[in-house]
């Protein structure tokens, strides 16, 4: 289908109170190795030392994303690469690629699983990432660990605390500082109850709550389905009953005030916000800059 995006300025427009919310605080944005070099925001909407996160996709050549990382501090931000676990061919190839991105001054990092092998790999966990001696050589001050508001396509539900919990606690062994980002998910209060879960679960690292971007629908319900969102994948999938609205950009504007709200009644704080840019980052942050106008 091809996609017929409305003009940006037709996106919905938050409330007075909610675009003074806390939530765009220190937000974040994630971005392909190959979108770095076209990476050129407005200072507005995403100031210098905002947070960049760099996917590992299995396939391509890690140097690509140490390049990309570099460029990315170069230009003023903090770049976090993705270390996939699963996309690691060797502990050796993990342990050289994080050295290579010490030395282009990183410090902050996401581990993952990375998306199931029908192999035997060397790394299966992020917990093996946490737990590699290559740690002693660099100087993590951050490490972001994954959180699933709406469960794990693979990860029973009853593991997943566990997992956190422990992954927190290698982190803190390094000395590094523990933050959950997460999957992004559409519906906030699901998302605000899981915080108030974890919450009650002694975890109360810093979250950092995935919303996907500005964003035509159907691309929305692809990537919904390919990152195993399931709980909201049916919710969304019924908002394309009506054609013209399917062939809308969709803004994260009604999650991000349903998640603000739900997250006021639980007087949870130190939460804000990561930003799946599948439509294109100018999209997004140019809905974001709108949100600040008054």
């Amino acid at each position: 289908m091809t996609e017929m995006p409305v003009d940006i300025e037709e996106r919905s427009i938050l409330s007075h109170e909610m675009r003074h919310s806390t939530l765009f605080q220190d937000i974040s944005i994630e971005l392909l190795p190959e979108q770095v070099d076209a990476f050129l925001p407005k200072a507005k909407c995403f100031p210098e030392n905002s947070l960049v996160f760099l996917t590992h996709i299995p396939g391509k050549p890690i140097s690509a994303q140490a390049e990309a990382a570099k460029k990315i501090h170069n230009k003023g931000f903090v770049p976090v690469p993705h270390l996939a676990a699963r996309n690691f061919t060797s502990a050796d190839e993990y342990a050289g690629h994080l050295r290579t991105l010490a030395s282009i001054g990183v410090t902050t990092v996401l581990v993952l699983g990375g998306n199931p092998s029908s192999g035997t790999p060397p790394l299966r966990f992020a917990a093996d990432l946490l737990r590699h001696p290559v740690l002693n050589d660099v100087q993590l001050k951050k490490v972001f660990i994954a959180g699933h508001p709406e469960g794990h396509s693979v990860i029973p539900k009853d593991a997943l605390i566990p997992a956190l919990k422990e992954k927190i606690s290698l982190v803190r062994e390094w000395g590094a500082q523990p933050e959950i980002v997460t999957q992004f998910a559409f519906n906030g209060e699901a998302m605000a109850a899981w915080a108030a879960e974890l919450r009650t679960q002694d975890i109360n690292a810093p979250l950092r709550f995935g919303m996907a971007g500005v964003t035509s629908l159907p691309k929305l319900i692809k990537f919904a389905a390919m990152c195993g969102v399931g709980a909201s994948l049916n919710a969304l999938k019924r908002q394309g009953t009506s054609l013209i609205k399917a062939m809308r950009d969709q803004d994260p504007g009604d999650i991000i005030a349903e998640l603000d709200s739900s997250l006021s009644q639980r007087g949870i704080k130190d939460v804000t916000l990561h930003f799946f840019p599948f439509g294109g980052w100018e999209k997004t942050l140019k809905w974001i800059d709108m949100q600040s106008t008054e």
